[in-house]
């Protein structure tokens, strides 16, 4: 996880901590903190410090984290005023155990490198609210330019873009299964448990053992229990400074 992060976002230490900052997209989920040591106790000032990193680029203070790792750093954290955002099961999933994708009349799922801005535009909207302008140029060129070995799909749906996936390169075996988002007008349809799917597929066509990721919702675990992804020994944690 703090390698791939690394690939594509500035990292800035700050003892115990290292902050990941994407220098162009300030959306919360693309900058965050993870605790170098497993950490806890009295940490105000160092929470200070990481605080003013993140203000000085205008940035949300914000963690993510595997709870296991760091197992006092929640308490240290809500005693300075951070609220837990999400609390979720560490999933995981063989690569040969990885399920049969529901199928889903009208949909194909095809390389995102045959159009970036629709996969760039389709995920903002996704994760977004819906309204989000398309993707400009200079996010296009800069999408394409990175070629880092990871999975990047597109979900087409009667000839309009409707879902994106993503997996990170593989990494000792290891690939983080990310960025599944459905348009809300395409939801319920079987397209985010084929989305995953595919993404896994991918990454295991790539060299990946294991998959693992963190749903979002109860819903969207449900989603990925339907296609051989459980629930791990871990938890990762996502924790935020007040808006």
């Amino acid at each position: 996880m703090r390698q791939n992060v690394r690939r594509y976002n500035e990292a800035v230490a700050a003892p115990p901590f290292t902050c990941f900052f994407d220098a162009r997209d300030p959306l919360r989920y693309h900058n965050y903190a993870i605790p170098d040591d497993p950490v806890g106790g009295d940490l105000d000032a160092a929470l200070e410090r990481l605080r003013a990193e993140f203000r000085r680029r205008e940035r949300l203070p914000r963690f993510e984290y595997v709870e296991g790792f760091a197992p006092e750093l929640a308490a240290a954290l809500e005693q300075v005023g951070f609220e837990l955002e999400l609390r979720a099961p560490l999933m995981i999933c063989d690569a040969d155990e990885i399920g049969i994708p529901p199928a889903v009349e009208g949909l194909r799922i095809v390389p995102a490198d045959g159009d970036w801005r629709a996969y760039l535009t389709v995920g903002l909207r996704a994760f977004g609210d819906g309204d989000e302008p398309e993707a400009s140029d200079e996010e296009v060129e800069r999408r394409a330019a990175r070629n880092d070995g990871g999975s990047a799909l597109l979900g087409v749906l009667d000839g309009e873009p409707v879902a994106v996936g993503a997996a990170t390169p593989p990494l000792d075996g290891l690939s983080e299964v990310a960025g599944i988002g459905v348009l809300e007008s395409a939801r319920k349809r079987g397209i985010g448990g084929a989305m995953t799917v595919a993404a896994a597929r991918d990454a295991a066509a790539r060299g990946a053992e294991l998959l693992f990721l963190a749903p979002g919702s109860e819903m969207a675990q449900s989603v990925y229990e339907r296609v051989g992804f459980r629930a791990g020994a871990e938890t990762s944690l996502y924790y935020a400074d007040p808006e």
